[in-house]
């Protein structure tokens, strides 16, 4: 595809996260043939991913669901900063699981160069539309976030709330002065917070990593409250935490 690059000034910087050597091939190959994208590297699992996403500005993120060890969707739900994300799957039935994440598109293997191109024909558009502004590195602590309180809305600086927690049909979000109770999901209120100052640690739980006093296997420490690490989660929020403590 020797495109014409009609919606950004520079190429998307792509990461190819796939334990398939010849996924990896393909895809490596349809990047290098695009103008418009640069390949930035290519990794077999969530934790080598992770790392080249928080020491390089990666724009574009080719990732298979079904990894070694930390999955695609587990991934993602610890990651700091949330690059544009392309979903591979051999399997067709994770497409619908797969847009409860803010993703532009999922390519079901064989991936063909037809719906590869279109997959990235939506990126570029999403960039063009300015739908996919990548998060700074320096958080923005008083970003203002929305919290729907069944027809009102109140407003709360992101450097202020603590903790996020499911409850049943609504949330409550913990700040540093007061309780609010929202009609809201942790799903959508991740999806509006700074990644870089967020945490996923619980299907029920998000959690502000300047608030983290302590943590272990089994949960962290915040203020007084014990949050609990879920299952699925534990090995993917114990090394990003250790990864926390070697940059302070």
């Amino acid at each position: 595809m020797n495109d014409t690059n009609e919606y950004l000034n520079r190429r998307l910087r792509c990461l190819v996260v796939d334990d398939e050597q010849p996924a990896q091939w393909v895809l490596s190959n349809f990047i290098n043939q695009t103008t418009s994208l640069e390949l930035i590297a290519c990794v077999y699992d969530g934790l080598e991913a992770m790392k080249v996403i928080n020491t390089d500005d990666i724009d574009l993120l080719f990732l298979d669901i079904n990894l070694p060890g930390m999955g695609g969707l587990e991934m993602l739900n610890i990651l700091d900063k949330q690059p544009m994300i392309i979903f591979t799957t051999a399997f067709s039935s994770y497409a619908v699981n797969s847009f409860d994440y803010n993703v532009v598109d999922y390519l079901v293997k064989p991936i063909s160069r037809e719906l590869f191109d279109r997959a990235v024909k939506r990126a570029l558009e999403r960039v063009k539309s300015g739908e996919e502004i990548q998060e700074d590195e320096v958080v923005d602590k008083a970003k203002m976030v929305e919290v729907n309180t069944g027809g009102d809305f109140e407003y709360v600086e992101a450097g202020k709330i603590m903790y996020i927690q499911s409850y049943g049909n609504y949330v409550k979000v913990f700040t540093t002065t007061r309780m609010i109770l929202g009609t809201s999901t942790t799903h959508k209120m991740f999806s509006a917070l700074p990644k870089s100052l967020f945490l996923r640690i619980h299907k029920s739980y998000i959690v502000n990593k300047d608030f983290i006093g302590s943590y272990n296997n089994s949960g962290i420490m915040v203020e007084k409250e014990k949050l609990p690490i879920g299952i699925s989660y534990r090995q993917s929020v114990i090394s990003r935490l250790e990864m926390l403590k070697t940059i302070k």
